[in-house]
């Protein structure tokens, strides 16, 4: 079998076909709250935000660093500003952020295989 149609047979929402059965409660994980978290200290007014929610935030703090450095450079090409410093340090922020995100990406795909290769 080859990996294009392996690929095609999944069906998402079944990565993971043992979790979510009905009358399994014996296989649930157990699950804790993070020491120091909101649901930890009882804030029940801030619940404590997802792995989408906080991948999604990093994702949005890269776009707004790369937009600004963007923005540095155009003011400085259109004569709007003369701060070379600002926007040469502006466009360092934005390449480091696009690497680390970069990064990130490519040990979430790491971890993703691994896990998907794991015999079950």
């Amino acid at each position: 079998m080859d990996y294009a149609s392996a690929i095609s047979r999944v069906v998402p929402g079944t990565f993971v076909p043992d979790m979510g059965r009905t009358g399994a409660a014996d296989e649930t994980p157990a699950v804790t709250a993070i020491p120091g978290g909101p649901a930890a200290t009882g804030d029940a007014t801030n619940a404590t935000p997802s792995f989408k929610d906080t991948l999604a935030q990093a994702i949005d703090g890269v776009n707004d660093k790369l937009q600004a450095s963007d923005q540095a450079t155009r003011d400085l090409a259109d004569g709007k500003t003369n701060d070379l410093q600002k926007v040469v340090t502006s466009a360092e922020e934005a390449n480091l952020s696009l690497e680390y995100a970069m990064a990130v990406r490519q040990k979430l795909l790491t971890a993703y295989t691994t896990i998907s290769q794991m015999q079950v």
